[in-house]
């Protein structure tokens, strides 16, 4: 048996969570993976690797992520492919690089400005095409976003859809589920999937159930009305004849809703029992990220960060903001929310600090953070319990999603939440810590993820599939991580192939 690449010497775990097994793997030239056999003494090939007894798996799959435009803008994917990532689902959230019209071109290329990439696409398939001539060391495979879409159709404003409006929406969602997205996903927290009816989702829903493709959701709440939320995207899942909903990143945010997870279990097993497949994912961390924007109260919340910034660009209405966030939020809270991204030159010093220990009047710096660049200012905020991160984690239907985007080895794009550069391998982590199997673990990382999103070519060792793999060390591999350092990269990853190339030792 002739090859161009053998890996021998290791420890297979084909994705699938069969037990380990002694072996080796032989690449051909298209960097498929040829044979998957004990013993490669008589085969020969263009290069051999010894794995020295460590861990061969499937490459690792990021479930949720958002890498639409840092990785064509950086294409290396470091931050990805150095903790064994090689396949990301993006497009997540309801935020997705397309479909583009006149209607949300604009506020998509100011959303991704810090990228310095020209969107010239207006489809899944011109976006793709992009990604493809960037060479990315990262395979990304696209859901559509809702918002993106509601957005290309009526642009921002709220209000409800008209039907003229949801059948063009549901018309470029056929293009798009057609051209290359693998799905559907919902950003209800943001707008302006925000202001979306129950009766929307259910006819974007039933595009998705026509291509037999899953739709995700960022639910409406996350934690004070989380049961009702889940409740909802399973009760319009089996409205709309949907076969697999997925949640995405799932949490029981906020110290008095910790104790609501085992009656969310329970609406999930309800569902299961309607014929409704329910699987989610979860990044490994209690301090959750997104835009600062997100803590502001009433009306302000509902806006989208270019309304926000020129709202305060008035004195009067940075006056009327900052009496709101007075009203509304504690001192409790902002000692619970940590800048982890600013472009204000007088704020960015401190990235990494909890917003209470900013010097001076918490609301007037948060308003005057905001004021000045909305779009680019992140936050954490310290909301879940680590018991419960577990339990989710630990669930058979759990899969690894950092709910980062891909980045360079330096922070030319800004600074970012720790799991960016180690969330799948602190999953691992977690995981084998808590007991799992080695090859459970893998499974979930890789495997399971690729069931989940119908990735028929990968997640898998096997003979036919794709030349995906990763050389791991199951007792080092890790998060290094921080909020102060977060472009450590993480530990255990000794080697990583794409399609039969290795990208990353």
């Amino acid at each position: 048996m002739i090859g161009t690449l053998l890996i021998k010497n290791v420890w297979i775990a084909d994705g699938l969570g069969t037990p380990l097994r002694k072996g080796g793997c032989l690449l051909d030239s298209k960097g498929g993976i040829a044979a998957v056999e004990k013993d490669f003494s008589a085969c020969a090939a263009e290069k051999c690797i010894d794995g020295a007894g460590l861990i061969l798996a499937p490459g690792f799959i990021d479930a949720h992520g958002h890498s639409d435009m840092s990785a064509l803008s950086a294409p290396e994917c470091f931050s990805k492919i150095s903790q064994g990532v090689t396949t990301e689902i993006c497009g997540n959230c309801g935020l997705s690089a397309f479909p583009v019209t006149n209607c949300n071109k604009e506020h998509l290329q100011l959303l991704y400005e810090n990228y310095g990439k020209e969107i010239r696409w207006e489809s899944c398939s011109a976006y793709l095409d992009e990604v493809n001539r960037a060479d990315c060391a990262l395979s990304l495979v696209p859901l559509c976003g809702h918002n993106t879409l509601r957005a290309a159709v009526r642009g921002y404003e709220e209000g409800a859809c008209s039907q003229k409006e949801l059948e063009e929406m549901a018309f470029l969602l056929d293009r798009e589920l057609t051209s290359g997205a693998a799905g559907v996903s919902f950003g209800l927290l943001y707008s302006p999937g925000i202001f979306a009816s129950p009766g929307e989702i259910v006819h974007i829903m039933k595009v998705a159930a026509r291509h037999n493709r899953i739709c995700a959701a960022h639910l409406r709440s996350e934690g004070d009305e989380l049961l009702e939320s889940a409740a909802e995207m399973i009760e319009l899942s089996f409205e709309s004849g949907l076969k697999h909903f997925h949640f995405s990143h799932l949490k029981t945010a906020g110290k008095e809703n910790f104790n609501k997870l085992d009656e969310l279990l329970e609406l999930f097993d309800e569902a299961r029992h309607k014929g409704i497949e329910i699987t989610c994912d979860r990044y490994p961390y209690t301090e959750s990220m997104t835009q600062l924007s997100v803590a502001l109260p009433g009306a302000w919340k509902k806006m989208d960060d270019e309304s926000l910034k020129k709202k305060l660009q008035s004195t009067e209405e940075k006056l009327l903001l900052i009496a709101d966030l007075r009203k509304a939020k504690t001192t409790d809270y902002w000692e619970r929310c940590r800048l982890v991204n600013c472009t204000h030159p007088r704020f960015a010093s401190f990235r990494g600090k909890k917003i209470s220990e900013i010097p001076g009047d918490t609301p007037e710096n948060v308003t005057e953070i905001l004021a000045f660049d909305p779009v680019n200012c992140q936050a954490a905020f310290s909301v879940m319990s680590e018991e419960n991160m577990k339990r989710i984690l630990a669930l058979p239907f759990c899969v690894a999603g950092s709910d980062g985007n891909a980045l360079p080895s330096d922070a030319r794009f800004g600074h970012s939440h720790p799991r960016a550069f180690g969330a799948v391998a602190r999953f691992m982590r977690l995981g084998l810590d808590m007991g799992i199997p080695i090859e459970a673990c893998v499974s979930k990382v890789s495997g399971k993820s690729a069931a989940i999103f119908s990735l028929d070519d990968r997640g898998v060792i096997a003979p036919g599939k794709r030349g995906d793999m990763v050389l791991f060390d199951p007792d080092s591999i890790d998060c290094r991580a921080d909020f102060l350092s977060p472009e450590r990269c993480a530990e255990g990853i000794r080697m990583v192939i794409k399609n039969g190339r290795v990208v990353y030792n």
